[in-house]
């Protein structure tokens, strides 16, 4: 690269034969000028702005948001028409489907009237009170101190309400050895479950850290794992909350019960940087509480975090008043 200060002489060498009026000249000195100040006003044009992970996550958004906009448009494909069915037959199609999604849920029927969906813009919806406040509600599957869950050489994975589509089924991981009312009891080492029988094939999710979450078939459908404390085992080694919950950059919106719901993906992520980043390991477990974090990501599938006060419980727990106090403030702004 040219050094700036090393334009005027170099200039100078090759215009030494040119003969040219007092106006070129002037205007010949004044674009030499401003390319000698290009360093100093770089640094007055950037000199409140710092290198983070936060503002590295900020640049990729904006650039994703910018990809996506000069993005055509595809046209939707054309969907088969039901406009001949009769009232009476639409109802009983929407009944059986209602009958079916609670069968496929392990028995659980919609809440408030709405299907069990991965998406924020159903689930969210249902339980916003007279204030606008979202009140609790569980993604996990499964209630008591022995829920469905898989156990992956001692780590342990609990399962989720959510559905995970083909598109998102990742790379055939392992099949379960071991079938146990009792997984604490396991070995650390195999796969073990209590709820999917001997043979059954464990999934990669795409986008998401075989630490974090497993996809595996129940009942026919592809259900969602997420990782979890379970029976005084968390954490393997030195792992942080970070391994454990590897989303960071991929969050749609946050909901906090009792709080309040972040849409704005850019302060959702950066809320979630917070919590990752300055989370402390606390030695309590939290096992049961009525307010939780829940974490829509932009793949349409979601995760959640008990909370208990300023402390966070998904692979262990975790306190970050901080974190708590940011989602407040951010939304009243």
């Amino acid at each position: 690269m040219i050094e700036v200060e090393m334009l005027r002489p170099t200039a100078d060498e090759m215009l030494s034969g040119l003969t040219a009026g007092e106006a070129m000249k002037q205007k010949m000195l004044f674009r030499a000028s401003g390319v000698e100040k290009l360093g100093e006003t770089a640094t007055e044009m950037l000199g409140g702005l710092h290198a983070s992970s936060a503002l590295r996550h900020r640049i990729l958004v904006k650039a994703t948001r910018r990809k996506v906009s000069l993005s055509p448009v595809p046209t939707p494909a054309r969907r088969p028409s039901f406009v001949r069915l009769t009232p009476a037959v639409g109802m009983a199609l929407v009944v059986a489907l209602m009958i079916g999604l609670g069968l496929n849920y392990g028995g659980q029927m919609p809440i408030n009237g709405l299907p069990i969906e991965n998406g924020m813009h159903t689930y969210a919806a249902g339980q916003l009170p007279g204030e606008g406040v979202p009140a609790y509600r569980s993604l996990f599957a499964g209630e008591g101190a022995n829920p469905p869950l898989i156990g992956v050489n001692g780590r342990y994975y609990r399962m989720l309400q959510m559905i995970v589509p083909p598109s998102l089924v990742g790379t055939y991981s392992a099949e379960v050895t071991t079938f146990t009312d009792e997984p604490s009891n396991a070995s650390a080492v195999g796969i073990v479950s209590n709820v999917l029988p001997i043979g059954t094939k464990i999934y990669e999710v795409s986008g998401l850290s075989y630490r974090t979450a497993y996809a595996a078939e129940v009942d026919g459908v592809m259900r969602l794992f997420q990782r979890v404390g379970y029976a005084s085992s968390s954490l393997i080694g030195n792992e942080t909350l970070e391994d454990t919950l590897d989303i960071s950059g991929k969050v749609a919106a946050l909901e906090l019960s009792g709080v309040g719901v972040i849409t704005d993906e850019t302060v959702a992520n950066d809320l979630i940087y917070s919590l990752l980043e300055f989370a402390v390991q606390s030695g309590s477990e939290v096992t049961e509480s009525t307010q939780a974090l829940t974490i829509y990501l932009q793949n349409n599938l979601s995760l959640q975090l008990l909370v208990d006060g300023d402390v966070l419980g998904g692979c262990g727990a975790w306190a970050c008043p901080d974190f708590i106090t940011m989602f407040t403030a951010a939304l009243a702004e």
